[in-house]
């Protein structure tokens, strides 16, 4: 029932602004977050010290601008208060295309390494 990573950036603009100054040392938040953020953010969850850092498949689809849904409304899983719309979320992707997408696959690779070597 949770908003996507690139949901939960637009919510709140101040939210926003305080998390992008004080953990990503980012002096202006852009209104859409970018490919290049949303790496960061997946990053700061790898080197934390919690023991498990899971993502929904959105968030990791954020590290690539040319894979992520064009709309970050259309990448939440559930809105409660939307009931005949509840749990309706499909991949906008097929897995072929997905599996045949290099430059999404070098990042996720990454994300996978960091978290061995912790």
């Amino acid at each position: 029932d949770m908003s996507t990573l690139r949901g939960w950036w637009r919510e709140d603009a101040a939210v926003t602004a305080r998390f992008a100054a004080s953990m990503l040392g980012i002096p202006f938040a852009e209104p859409e977050l970018s490919g290049e953020v949303a790496a960061r953010i997946v990053n700061q969850h790898l080197v934390s010290p919690a023991m498990w850092a899971v993502f929904p498949l959105q968030d990791l689809l954020a590290m690539d601008e040319s894979l992520r849904h064009p709309d970050p409304d259309a990448e939440r899983i559930n809105v409660p208060a939307i009931t005949p719309y509840n749990w309706r979320y499909r991949m906008h992707l097929t897995l072929a295309a997905l599996n045949a997408a290099e430059p999404f696959k070098l990042p996720a690779r990454a994300v996978g390494q960091e978290r061995r070597t912790l």
